[in-house]
């Protein structure tokens, strides 16, 4: 730990990041990037990585035939190269991906060793959100030197040294790129245009600006082989949910308490997690949490940053966020929809299509979320997530311990704004 904490003594940004990447990266020393094509295999530059192969979002870039492939070469220390490749045609097609009705080009890729297919790895782009200036970093690093607000929103190349400190709860890195600027647009704001939509007939993505210089980066971060929340209480493996496909044919019929305490139980530890590390991913949502084979989870997409809370109220403030975007992600899953409760069992097939369901799971919290909306103390006394309160899930900390977190954003946001003074 104390090695990392030192990157912060550096006299400028990317210094301080090449020595965090000093310390992540072994045995891996450089990666390079490759599309290949029928014809011709082509060095492709960093920051152009998703918007080629996710081009097909906005027909602007897409430039690639389906049976192109991504290569990812990685170097060892020894001078071997590891390979991994993704067929472009088999871009992002999980069950939670929906390209019509998405606000940003995905952010991660699953590749595939060239000489080991057991050995998964993901290509996450870390991405900056919420800056459409120099300016509005100035903003944050004042109202975190100050105290202004009690949580606060950092990307990641800002606050990568707080994931690693609380690595246990994260998917482990296995390699990051050098900083970099994104030119072409990720973020797209939805216009609708009629009340009804038939497709993508009836919307259109507008590019959104953000200011992200070098403030983005590519990680090579190991693939998970457990279930994220949902398919786990139903009982799934965890390849169900990356093909959409299997939502064509499926049988399940699971015990309905089994279900729900596996349900609540995830969403209890995440929340808990949350509470011990004083940190939280700023997407999260059950799809993005894996559930291991003693319960424990992990959080697996934290390419958008972190927030950071600056006191206890914060952190319950955050908590609070979380169980909000945890209940809507059940309420819009995919999966669950075809599910309903049949006595005391879950039933789930293909033919079922019931959103009733889902939004039943949540009821209760989300009547409570209701009911205590502006009262902040309220809300953690009396929210129950299955059996447990709240309050007995949330770990009380002193302001000291808060300390740590804000003094290591604030040094990483000073070197920023000292390297990017112009």
């Amino acid at each position: 730990m104390g090695n990392y904490i030192s990157c912060l003594d550096e006299k400028k940004y990317l210094d301080y990041f090449q020595c965090v990447r000093n310390y992540i990266n072994p045995p891996f020393e450089w990666a390079s990037y490759f599309i290949r094509t029928e014809s011709r295999t082509e060095a492709i530059q960093k920051d152009l990585i998703f918007p080629t192969i996710y081009g097909h979002l906005l027909s602007k870039y897409y430039t690639l035939s389906e049976d192109s492939h991504l290569i990812v070469s990685l170097r060892k220390e020894n001078g071997e190269d590891v390979k991994y490749i993704i067929d472009i045609g088999k871009r992002r097609r999980d069950i939670y991906f929906d390209e019509f009705f998405g606000r940003k080009i995905p952010e991660s890729i699953l590749l595939i060793n060239l000489d080991n297919n057991n050995d998964f790895k993901k290509l996450i782009e870390a991405r900056a959100y919420y800056f459409t200036t120099r300016e509005d970093i100035k903003k944050l690093w004042k109202g975190i030197c100050k105290n202004l607000d009690n949580v606060f929103y950092a990307p990641l190349s800002l606050s990568i040294i707080l994931l690693i400190i609380n690595s246990e709860y994260f998917t482990k890195i296995n390699y990051i790129s050098i900083p970099y600027t994104i030119k072409t647009p990720y973020v797209y704001g939805i216009i609708y245009k009629s009340g009804i939509i038939y497709k993508s007939s009836g919307i259109t993505k507008k590019p959104i600006k953000i200011f992200n210089k070098d403030l983005n980066f590519l990680s090579i971060i190991n693939f998970e082989k457990y279930s994220t929340i949902e398919p786990y209480s139903l009982g799934l493996n965890y390849d169900f949910e990356l093909d959409q496909k299997n939502l064509n044919n499926f049988e399940i019929q699971i015990n309905y308490d089994d279900f729900t305490h596996r349900l609540y139980n995830s969403i209890e530890k995440t929340l808990e997690t949350i509470s011990i590390s004083k940190i939280s991913p700023e997407d999260i949502g059950p799809y993005q949490i894996i559930v291991d084979n003693n319960g424990n989870i992990r959080f697996i997409d934290f390419a958008a940053g972190l927030k950071i809370p600056t006191n206890q109220k914060g952190l319950e403030k955050i908590i609070i966020e979380a169980i909000k975007d945890i209940i809507e992600g059940i309420k819009e899953s995919p999966l669950l929809k075809h599910c309903i409760k049949a006595g005391n069992t879950v039933v789930c097939n293909e033919e079922i299509i019931n959103p009733d369901f889902r939004k039943m799971l949540v009821y209760n919290i989300e009547k409570q979320l209701e009911d205590y909306s502006n009262r902040l103390d309220k809300l953690i006394r009396n929210i129950k997530i299955g059996d447990s309160r709240l309050s007995d899930i949330i770990h009380q900390h002193r302001k000291d311990e808060f300390e740590e977190n804000r003094e290591i954003i604030s040094r990483a946001l000073e070197l920023y704004l000292t390297s990017y003074n112009n």
